[in-house]
């Protein structure tokens, strides 16, 4: 398995947990979740919240449009 399966497959169990325990604890502020879910896999707040926001490097899912550039005559 290589180092960006790993990544991929820690950012599917941090959104997986994230969710969950979002659901469990509905009362819970989004800053709270997100605490618990740092706690439980040692990354910090910041991280687990770049995670679920599919933001920079963490956008592993998201699938990249192409740009298309008009051809001029």
């Amino acid at each position: 398995m290589t180092k960006s399966e790993r990544l991929t497959n820690r950012n599917e169990a941090v959104r997986k947990f994230f969710y969950s325990t979002l659901e469990k604890n509905p009362k819970w502020k989004i800053s709270a979740v997100i605490e618990e879910v740092a706690s439980k896999f040692f990354l910090s707040s910041r991280t687990v919240d770049a995670i679920i926001s599919y933001e920079g490097i963490y956008a592993d899912n998201v699938k990249k449009q192409k740009t298309s550039q008009l051809k001029l005559l």
